[in-house]
């Protein structure tokens, strides 16, 4: 450790290299496939069965499979070559897709097909997500992370806002079969792009098996009780605001403002574009806050946005809990993987970012299905309002209880035993005292 910080920060910069430029525009066209897909699919389910239960029950079976695969993904991504498992889970993406066509042009794809390929397809996305996460660290020059670490920040937000107008267009226009069509062509050009990647990275990870690797991970995790923490974080505001942000939205357009694709398109794009502003937002200004102060502000604003989306019929006041809820979103996962990503050792890297992974992948399906029944039952907007209070109410009790302040110390991650500085500001810039940088999430 030398104590420097990473000093190139202009996220734009980090596309002078050739690998890491490819890897960006591969990636946002996959993000922008998913997206799309992950669209598409629950307005079908709502439109067969009318029914949150199946919608949720999609959305568990999609992201079930993510959860468990995804710790075993993150201990072979420090093992072995990372760009051949991220190709691997598109390339089955893609197949799952291929499958989807193929069902809905020949009119057999029923709800229970469609939970098995979501099944098919979240096992597929557990060697997706690992690899996605660490393998911007290889393809840049370490004076470069932090700079390619808001690159790739930048590519899922811009993936996350093409994404929702290119499902609304082709609902709208074209119905599920065009959506389904237009992501497996993106999820092709995609998939051809990044197979130009080249690294020459080796594994770092020490030897032993899977199983044996995934347990040293999971020690590693428990031993550090900040990391403990950003975990819990990732967990709540994933079953109690991101599962209303993405995987009950089409309920949402449907049950609380009666629209179908074009509403669940505008909700998801305006979850988009205060994304977007969020990006702008932590590039500048917000920069220069504390951690804690800035995680503290981002689950208010999300459980601010899912009350204000849940308290009205007006699809225009429900826009504005989606930009707030967008926006929220993109800062909380920017928050907290920084958090983790300037004190993990770069041999765990892969295996610390895959549970972080499994915090929020676990929180959206178990939310999805739980609260979708919940919705048959009571209504989808009492259901809304409730999750929002209780986001309310946990960022009031954490800030009181002073646990955030942990998100503002930084251990450096080699040996974990050198002296523990301030950590200061959210994105990894001069202040950081840490040479590896941050990188997490997109």
């Amino acid at each position: 450790m030398t104590g420097d910080s990473l000093q190139v920060t202009n996220p734009f910069s980090a596309l002078r290299y050739p690998s890491f430029a490819r890897f960006a525009l591969g990636t946002t066209f996959c993000g922008i496939a998913q997206f799309l897909a992950g669209l598409a699919t629950p307005f079908l389910i709502n439109q067969l069965t009318d029914s949150n239960s199946w919608v949720g029950a999609a959305s568990f079976a999609a992201l079930l499979p993510a959860v468990i695969g995804t710790p075993f993904a993150g201990a072979l991504a420090d093992q072995m070559d990372r760009r051949l498992l991220l190709l691997a889970g598109i390339g089955l993406q893609s197949l799952v897709m291929v499958a989807i066509v193929v069902l809905h042009a020949s009119g057999h794809l029923t709800p229970w097909l469609i939970l098995g390929l979501n099944f098919v397809g979240g096992s597929a996305s557990s060697f997706l997500w690992a690899p996605t996460q660490s393998l911007a660290a290889v393809l840049v020059p370490r004076e470069s992370l932090a700079a390619a670490v808001r690159m790739v920040s930048i590519t899922f937000t811009v993936a996350r806002s093409v994404g929702p107008v290119v499902a609304a267009l082709t609902l709208a226009f074209g119905g599920p079969g065009l959506a389904f069509s237009v992501a497996l062509g993106i999820y092709v050009v995609g998939f051809s792009v990044l197979t130009t990647v080249r690294t020459g990275w080796s594994p770092t990870g020490g030897g032993g098996s899977l199983r044996s690797q995934l347990g040293d991970g999971i020690a590693y995790v428990r031993a550090r009780p900040e990391m403990r923490l950003a975990f819990r974080l990732a967990f709540t505001v994933a079953s109690f605001g991101a599962v209303f942000a993405f995987a009950l939205t089409a309920g949402v357009a449907d049950d609380l403002y009666g629209l179908g694709g074009g509403g669940l398109g505008v909700l998801a794009t305006s979850a988009g574009v205060g994304s977007l502003l969020a990006s702008a937002y932590i590039s500048g200004p917000g920069s220069r806050v504390a951690r804690s102060i800035m995680e503290h502000r981002n689950i208010l604003l999300y459980g601010f946005g899912l009350v204000v989306a849940a308290s009205t019929g007006w699809m225009a006041v429900g826009i504005v809990g989606y930009l707030c809820m967008g926006a929220a979103h993109m800062l909380h996962g920017t928050t907290l993987s920084t958090a983790l990503q300037v004190r993990v050792d770069d041999a765990y890297r892969g295996r610390v970012m895959s549970v972080f992974l499994v915090a929020v992948l676990s929180g959206i399906p178990l939310g999805g299905l739980a609260f979708g029944i919940l919705s048959d039952l009571v209504g989808l907007r009492w259901v809304a309002l409730g999750a929002g209070l209780v986001l309310l109410v946990d960022a009031l009790s954490l800030r009181r209880r002073g646990l955030l302040a942990m998100l503002d110390v930084e251990i450096p991650s080699e040996g974990d035993r050198a002296e523990v500085v301030d950590a200061g500001p959210v994105a990894d810039d001069g202040d950081s005292g840490d040479d590896r940088g941050d990188a997490g999430p997109r």
